[in-house]
Formats: structure tokens, sequence, C-alpha cells
């Protein structure tokens, strides 16, 4: 069985917090098999006709249900081309917010909007106590992305 992931773990190079990622908690693939699931159950299909081609629409949830998932970014997740995660591995930095250089060309292209308060946080309570403020954020459903409480949740 695999090893236990702690809050610690959860930490991304780029300062988000994988808990609170659609991708990593689920949020993606149930919105997709809940979509799917009424698309069927109300008959949409005979609705969609000449406007759009519900069997792939379809096979786009499914799409969704079987890829939209991440470990994330310490366990292997996250996108292979991602320069803050290979900048903090040459560094032996935890996150990006750690470095004398932040923010850094590399890093901007990666940036949600909410980052640099993300950032400003992280330097005012330091590592440890803003990790724990953003799993707290989490369990009240907030989703890092769409940067607010999602309404929809993961099982």
């Amino acid at each position: 069985m695999g090893e236990k992931i702690e809050k610690y773990d959860l930490v991304a190079p780029c300062g988000d917090y994988c808990s609170g990622c659609g991708q990593y908690n689920g949020l993606i693939v149930e919105t997709a098999r809940q979509m799917k699931e009424f698309a069927g159950l109300y008959g949409f299909e005979f609705r969609s006709e000449e406007v759009f081609d519900f069997k792939q629409f379809v096979k786009g949830l499914e799409w969704f249900i079987d890829n939209a998932k991440c470990p994330g970014c310490q366990q292997g997740g996250g996108p292979p081309w991602c320069e803050v995660r290979k900048c903090c591995v040459e560094k032996e930095l935890r996150i990006c917010f750690e470095c004398e250089e932040f923010p850094c060309a590399k890093f901007k292209d990666y940036a949600d909007p909410d980052t640099m308060d993300r950032y400003k946080r992280f330097k005012e309570i330091g590592f440890e106590n803003w990790v724990l403020e953003q799993a707290e954020k989490v369990k009240e459903g907030y989703e890092i992305h769409l940067q607010k409480v999602a309404s929809l949740k993961p099982h």
C-alpha cells in the first residue's frame, strides 16, 4: 500500500495547494460523472439535435472521468513541462515562495491571479502556518483555480 500523503506533501512548487485543486481532489471527475448522469437521465440527446453532437459530448465527459485526475506535483503529477517544479528541484526548495528571486519570469507563466496574495500571506505567517491555513480553506470547499468555494463537492 502507498505511503500516506501529509498536508506538507500537498504543496506544489508554484504555491498551489493540491487538496484545493479540482484535478487532485476529484471535483472535476465527479462533476463530469454527474453531468453524464443528468444528460442521460433527462434525455438531453433529442434536445441537442442540430445544435451539437450529443454522443461526442458524452465521449468528452467520459474522457474527463477517465483522465482529469492528478496525483499532485510532489507525487509526479502536474504538467511535465513545468519550469517552476524543475527550478525548485534544482534549488532544493519546497516552494518557489522561498526563493530569493521570487517572483521571476519562470514563475509568472504559471501564476494564478491570486498567487501574489498567497505569497504575501506565506511571507507573513511562514510555511507551516500557511500550509495549515490552506488546508482549512480546502475544508471549507475552496477550489484554488476557481478562487472561490465550489458549489459542487467531490466524493
